[in-house]
């Protein structure tokens, strides 16, 4: 399942060059406008009996078609990181490029982060392993 609250990326490193995304031969090549969707609260939605539409006990992957840590979305993710802590059930699977915003963005009550998240960083040459 895939939780995609905002659209729109950009190239930041070689390894965005054949992104399934938005790279050259892929559908959505060209949109860089970062944009909210109508699915951004989707997590907290409920139904008409109060029950959240998206049952717990799910791994979401989170911005799979765009990237978490975008600096356009800088001011969405504060409500972002409140909806991912809210959803304790769930487990939020989130893919990055741009992990040096990683520190920059986390929530003020991270701490030794959220138990339901987890974090990863694509790797494309060993100059950035090393980093």
């Amino acid at each position: 399942m895939n939780w995609e609250p905002w659209t729109g990326c950009y190239k930041i490193s070689d390894g965005c060059t054949y992104c399934y995304f938005y790279g050259p031969y892929a559908k959505r090549y060209g949109q860089s406008t970062i944009q909210k969707t109508n699915k951004f609260d989707w997590p907290v939605r409920v139904n008409k009996k109060g029950e959240y539409n998206i049952k717990g006990n799910k791994i979401l992957a989170t911005c799979f078609a765009t990237d978490f840590f975008l600096p356009e979305a800088d001011e969405w993710r504060k409500d972002v990181w409140a909806m991912i802590k809210q959803r304790s059930d769930i487990e939020f699977l989130i893919l990055t490029k741009r992990i040096d915003r990683f520190l920059v963005t986390l929530p003020s009550d991270w701490d030794d982060g959220y138990d339901n998240v987890n974090i990863g960083c694509t790797v494309e040459n060993q100059e950035l392993a090393d980093y």
